[in-house]
């Protein structure tokens, strides 16, 4: 069974979390995507329309490590890269079945990127029944995904955010501070569509200048078809104040 690297939630981070809903010691949290999203998360919507289920409140795993360094990113280096507690997938779903009677019913495994652990997601969608929604998101750009691992993942119960991170190779730089694989990037997006991978595409800051936005978006349409931006919103993140406020104190 798999291991996995679990990094409770820092003090910076803490400072942006309501203590009621910090979970086992801190390594986990409840979250309200309406309550602690600013209201940008259209994830209940989307899960009602495409699932049938209207869930905002999520069981938050908070996985090691990241292959960018996003400078608006509220987990913060130290939550992305702190010292990780090993959890197998039985423990996992152990803890999470514990926070159901707190309102949880979505399974939601975060980054850092996530996706680098990819090849193990099924075994917590297994273990996780078909009363809850596995969530997780997807850059595109941490590897290479395999199809066989696509199409295993691909369950009536599971819901992905495709996470753009820029549209244009300076726009991606500017918001991850690593260069794009464009190549990557639509690959992947070609092989999500080819396994019927359940997803929706959000956009970080993206860039107005140009057209650029808009001339990605036409992109998608064109290639792939309308409606895969259906249920798309843009996100607009620089800093998290408590978190930038801990940093200018230190």
């Amino acid at each position: 069974m798999y291991k996995w690297k679990v990094v409770p939630f820092c003090k910076e981070q803490k400072l942006d979390i309501d203590y009621s809903d910090i979970l086992y010691g801190g390594h986990f949290r409840k979250c309200d995507v309406y309550k602690s999203g600013g209201g940008y998360d259209r994830f209940p919507d989307i899960c009602y329309k495409r699932i049938g289920k209207k869930f905002k409140t999520q069981f938050v795993v908070q996985l090691h490590g990241c292959h960018l360094q996003c400078p608006y990113c509220y987990v913060t280096p130290n939550g992305v890269w702190g010292d990780f507690v090993p959890y197998t997938s039985d423990e996992l779903i152990e803890k999470f079945l514990g926070s159901v009677g707190l309102g949880c019913r979505v399974f939601h495994l975060m980054g850092g990127s996530p996706a680098l652990y990819i090849e193990a997601w099924s075994e917590i969608i297994d273990r996780l029944g078909t009363g809850f929604v596995f969530h997780s998101d997807l850059t595109l750009t941490e590897k290479r995904y395999d199809r066989h691992v696509l199409k295993d993942i691909s369950r009536d119960n599971c819901l992905y955010a495709v996470n753009v991170k820029g549209v244009s190779p300076e726009d991606y730089y500017m918001n991850t501070g690593r260069a794009f694989d464009s190549s990557m990037f639509w690959l992947n997006f070609y092989d999500l569509v080819y396994c019927d991978v359940p997803f929706y595409v959000t956009f970080t800051n993206p860039s107005k200048k140009n057209d650029e936005y808009m001339s990605f978006r036409r992109h998608i349409e064109q290639t792939f078809g309308k409606e895969y931006l259906e249920d798309s919103f843009v996100i607009d993140l620089v800093d998290y104040d408590a978190t930038k406020a801990y940093y200018k104190g230190q």
